[in-house]
């Protein structure tokens, strides 16, 4: 974003925040999810419960659906404290905090309730912490589910299943040496380009949270659906430091009150859409296969093998320690 749109922007908000003029603290909130997603319904509750307990002190003010751009704008954004508070997927957001890495291995949490436990205790926490050297306060972690693999080729059902596969990658040189661990043939594409290379059979597949498979179209261009769920993904809350710190300490109880909800209501509305979603990908013809426990472990250890020293030498010794101790612990 150019100086220009960022001064453009800085005034606009400014002005539409000059018509709360009975609150003594304004969030602006941007996303980019679409309306009616698990994270837009939740920041609207959001917005309602905190403006009630603060009997109106606070102002909440969303821009959904991607209004005031991407990731990397809001993020933008945030840190200069032209907007309050903004998420990302944690693998979006560990090019700039690389302690986020760890959460890219493979199959770390057992299920939905490990992850919520490990990223809720102290080692998510550190996590979060990790985030004050570049401006931000972290403040949670909303879900956005396991991952798994399409292709129009096969059921992916063993190892040797994978071998050969043209699958989509993200431009991220341990993802694409994770994929090659396993025989996968990874091309990186950005996220809008998938649809089109799937139809054009650039591709054979791709992997991604189940919602997206749905929300995407993926799979009107897609045969087969292969439940790997190889990797949770998440997003993080986040607020701009300076921001958090000019609060009083009835305003940041207040709003860890009404977050603690917001995450509780997105998760509980993420894993209720991912299981509407899965009925609805069967009745529109999808082929599913669930991989055993076997061919799991197998892929676990291949493709963590891939990344292991790199993430660690990103997160760090110590806290990459922390959190893998915690996912033992906390099973």
């Amino acid at each position: 974003m150019n100086i220009i749109n960022k001064t453009l922007l800085a005034i606009s908000l400014t002005s539409i925040a000059s018509f709360s003029v009975y609150a003594d603290t304004v969030i602006r909130i941007a996303h980019d999810s679409q309306p009616g997603s698990p994270l837009d319904k939740a920041f609207t509750s959001f917005e309602k419960d905190l403006e009630k307990t603060s009997n109106g002190t606070i102002d909440v003010e969303l821009y959904g659906a991607g209004q005031l751009g991407g990731v990397r704008e809001t993020a933008e954004m945030v840190q200069e404290n032209n907007l309050q508070m903004t998420t990302a997927a944690s693998v979006l957001l560990s090019p700039i905090i690389p302690e986020f890495s760890v959460l890219d291995t493979f199959y770390m949490f057992d299920d939905r309730e490990h992850a919520h436990r490990v990223l809720d205790s102290e080692a998510g926490q550190a996590l979060l912490n990790a985030m004050d050297k570049k401006g931000y306060h972290g403040l949670g972690y909303p879900e956005l589910g396991f991952r798994s693999f399409t292709n129009n080729d096969h059921p992916l059902k063993t190892v040797k299943d994978f071998e050969g596969l043209k699958i989509r990658s993200a431009a991220n040189p341990s993802q694409i040496a994770a994929w090659k661990a396993i025989g996968l043939s990874p091309i990186p594409l950005a996220w809008g380009e998938i649809y089109t290379s799937l139809q054009q059979g650039l591709i054979d597949g791709q992997e991604s949270a189940i919602d997206s498979i749905y929300t995407q179209r993926f799979y009107e261009v897609q045969k087969y659906l292969s439940l790997t769920d190889h990797m949770y993904s998440n997003h993080v809350l986040f607020t701009n430091n300076e921001f958090w710190s000019s609060l009083s300490d009835k305003d940041k109880n207040l709003i860890n009150a009404s977050i603690k909800k917001f995450i509780k209501n997105q998760r509980d509305l993420a894993g209720q859409q991912n299981e509407d979603t899965l009925d609805i990908l069967k009745k529109a013809g999808v082929i599913f296969n669930t991989v055993s426990p076997e061919v799991r472990a197998k892929l676990k250890s291949s493709l963590n093998s891939a990344i292991y020293e790199e993430i660690k030498q990103k997160t760090g010794t110590e806290l990459y320690n922390l959190v893998i101790k915690a996912t033992k612990e906390l099973r």
